[in-house]
């Protein structure tokens, strides 16, 4: 949520656009064309959402469209100011073992404010390629589309990794991932870690979809087992302790990219007033 992607999407679509909606949900998502290099990019502006869990309709639309619809490319738009809260998403995107570009964009507010990040080395340690970008003035937007077309092509090499969530909730992913790559069901939807990652959480949807598998006793069973575990090792529930984990990959990863917060300018003064008062 407000990280400037609409800014994008009418810098690249211009009036060329639609309004999409997903069978059973009432949050609706824009489509439109725009032209660059010899290709015809279809995009679709998703509501914003700090995560991929289903607890509000945007998350669970978002989801769904991934899922259902899933993209040549994934753009994820991230406010390069406020990068600890956004890469959180990122994180489940790389769950989801999608191709993908993040454009870290409002780049300029981190420049006035003194920010240091070294954005080559962060998209080295994600394995996703870092664009900066200012979308209000086009700025960085022609390299972007480049880097999509090369990850369409495979001329930019693409990599993946693994978040690693600690030996207790690894543990119980790789149980519930070994079971559920045996499925064709699971593989026609789902990446295996993707869905062993949701389950583990208590996700509804994923539950839903878990039962409808012939196996669904075992995987309950096990989900139980793991989640025994975590609760015993970890003093929490699974969901929380696969939160903790993310954020703390994230800091680590900012850390090595020398990430730092600059006090040059407070480009917030503003949002931080309001939301002192309504955040209280």
């Amino acid at each position: 949520p407000n990280c400037g992607k609409t800014s994008l999407f009418n810098y690249a679509s211009g009036a060329n656009e639609r309004v999409g909606n997903y069978s059973g949900v009432t949050v609706s998502a824009t489509v439109g064309i725009a032209e660059f290099e010899g290709y015809e990019f279809h995009l679709t502006d998703l509501p914003g959402t700090y995560s991929l869990s289903t607890y509000s309709p945007e998350e669970i639309y978002v989801r769904r469209q991934i899922i259902d619809k899933t993209p040549d490319v994934v753009l994820n738009v991230l406010d390069a100011s406020n990068l600890e809260r956004n890469l959180y998403l990122t994180t489940q995107l790389i769950d989801m073992n999608l191709r993908m570009v993040c454009a870290l964009n409002m780049f300029d507010e981190t420049e006035r404010r003194g920010d240091n990040i070294d954005h080559v080395k962060l998209g080295n340690l994600l394995a996703v390629p870092m664009v900066p970008t200012v979308f209000k003035t086009g700025r960085g937007v022609e390299e972007l589309f480049r880097t999509i077309i090369g990850i369409y092509e495979g001329k930019i090499k693409e990599g993946h990794i693994h978040v690693n969530h600690g030996q207790y909730i690894e543990q119980g992913i790789n149980a519930l991932r070994d079971i559920l790559r045996k499925d064709s069901k699971v593989k026609q939807r789902y990446t295996p870690r993707f869905l062993a990652i949701k389950f583990l959480e208590g996700d509804k949807e994923a539950e839903n979809f878990i039962r409808s598998l012939e196996n669904a006793d075992t995987l309950f069973h096990v989900r139980e087992e793991a989640a025994k575990i975590i609760s015993k090792e970890l003093k929490c529930d699974a969901e929380t302790a696969i939160m903790d984990a993310k954020y703390g990959f994230i800091n680590g990863a900012l850390q090595e990219a020398e990430f730092g917060i600059g006090d040059k300018e407070d480009t917030y003064k503003i949002t931080h007033i309001i939301d002192h008062v309504i955040t209280h």
